[in-house]
């Protein structure tokens, strides 16, 4: 059993060599494959290797985006704080800026104010005199009430600089006591004319009858008796003609103000345009103003001679340059504001706008500033001592920087070099008038000549 079964052990292992010679020696037998366990684990293995990466980029994308997230956090936190800070600091710039405007303002104030307190003393003092030194009542009562002009335009300024709201109030006032005063300059005029009788003034300009313009006929109604039935009677009338045109003013003036007013405070910023109410207005106003100073420059042309002594121009200027210089300062001012402002407003014109003063602010300053000088220049015009008795004119004796008498000396020295040069002319046509004569001559002739001479040197000394 053990050799047969080795017997067949050689066999079929001497089978295998020859199959196996057989297929290593044959050229068209197939390539022998690999087996299948190593095939399995290799795709096993790079499974793993894929899933393996797969897992580890999943892991680092996730840490990532929890870094992204986390940068993404801490940004927004602080851009949270840069807002913050960046508001704080926009309120501190603004409530620095708002105190900065405030002490402007508070500045501005107090200089308006300054000006204001220094009209007012210096025109009660000057008033104060006419009261110590009240001679004549009747003219100075109306001086007194042209005073007040210069401390009601700083005042009104003033409190409208002050408490802006009730600036159209204040205007009323204004616009009133201007009219006023030019209806107690033409009374003053009268007072000083007459001493205080109508009839005197009158009189006086029955004088100048022929030089009178007849009064307007649509007030024949207030002439009485009619102004032709005698010089007396038209000189009348011309003086009841001036009074009037100078009192409608009174009356006229007031009453455009207050229209002017409501018209604004019911207008919500519209502003009128030529078809607007204001037109009208200012028409009224300006015929009402014409017929004022007509009526005043007319009595004035009448009776300038008799007025001369007491210089009337000058106070006119004082009284007039109130009201034409302060119009137009306020129309030049309002021009220049308006041409520099845009129509169209930028968005941080709300911000800008506490930081500047509208043209109606810079009117009021200028007039608390300006009536200091008027209220002195009504000192000058108007003195006390004018209505003592014995008064003479003064001449020269205000404040003044003396070019006249410079221009006089400069004259003086001009003459006298003139003088000096024709009198060496003369003394050298004379010295050669006595070369070209004969050395023989009688002593007479010479003692002419001497005498000529000597005469040409006295006048050059």
């Amino acid at each position: 059993m053990f050799r047969r079964q080795q017997q067949s052990n050689n066999e079929s292992s001497g089978e295998d060599d020859e199959s196996s010679s057989s297929t290593n020696f044959s050229p068209l037998s197939p390539p022998i494959s690999p087996p299948k366990s190593s095939n399995n684990m290799l795709v096993k293995i790079g499974r793993f290797l894929n899933v393996s990466a797969i897992g580890v980029l999943s892991i680092v994308s996730v840490l990532l985006f929890i870094q992204l997230q986390a940068v993404s956090l801490q940004v927004a936190s602080e851009q949270k704080q840069i807002d913050e800070l960046k508001k704080t600091i926009e309120q501190s710039t603004s409530d620095i800026q708002v105190e900065v405007q405030e002490q402007k303002d508070l500045t501005v104030v107090n200089i308006a104010g300054t000006f204001t307190l220094l009209s007012c003393i210096v025109t009660m003092f000057h008033m104060s005199s006419h009261l110590k030194k009240m001679n004549q009542p009747f003219v100075q009562r109306k001086i007194m009430a042209i005073l007040w002009m210069s401390p009601v335009y700083a005042i009104t300024s003033f409190f409208s600089l002050l408490l802006p709201s009730a600036e159209g109030y204040l205007g009323i006032v204004k616009d009133f006591y201007e009219s006023y005063v030019i209806y107690q300059f033409l009374s003053f005029f009268i007072a000083v004319l007459g001493r205080g009788e109508r009839q005197i003034v009158v009189d006086k300009l029955a004088a100048h009858a022929d030089h009178l313009k007849h009064p307007y006929k649509w007030l024949r109604c207030l002439f009485h008796p009619p102004p032709e039935e005698s010089d007396e009677a038209k000189a009348n009338a011309v003086l009841l003609e001036c009074q009037f045109l100078a009192m409608q003013f009174v009356f006229f003036r007031p009453l455009t103000a207050i229209v002017s007013f409501v018209l604004e405070s019911m207008r919500d910023g519209d502003a009128g345009g030529f078809s607007s109410p204001d037109i009208i207005i200012i028409m009224i106003e300006n015929v009402s103003v014409f017929l004022a100073f007509s009526g005043l420059l007319k009595f004035y042309h009448a009776v300038q001679d008799d007025l001369a002594w007491c210089q009337p121009f000058a106070k006119f200027l004082t009284v007039k340059g109130v009201v034409f210089m302060t119009f137009w300062q306020g129309l030049i001012i309002s021009i220049i504001f308006h041409a520099n402002t845009d129509d169209d407003k930028s968005d941080d014109d709300e911000s800008n706008s506490g930081s500047s003063y509208s043209a109606e602010s810079i009117q009021h300053i200028l007039i608390c500033m300006e009536m200091l000088f008027f209220s002195a220049a009504h000192m000058c015009v108007f003195p006390a001592e004018e209505w003592e008795e014995g008064y003479q004119v003064k001449h020269g004796g205000g404040p003044t920087f003396a070019f006249d008498d410079f221009a006089s000396d400069v004259n003086m020295i001009i003459d006298s070099g003139k003088r000096s040069r024709i009198a060496r002319k003369e003394r050298k046509n004379a010295l050669d008038d006595a070369k070209q004569s004969p050395s023989f001559g009688t002593m007479d002739e010479r003692n002419e000549k001497d005498g000529e001479i000597s005469l040409v040197d006295s006048e050059v000394v």
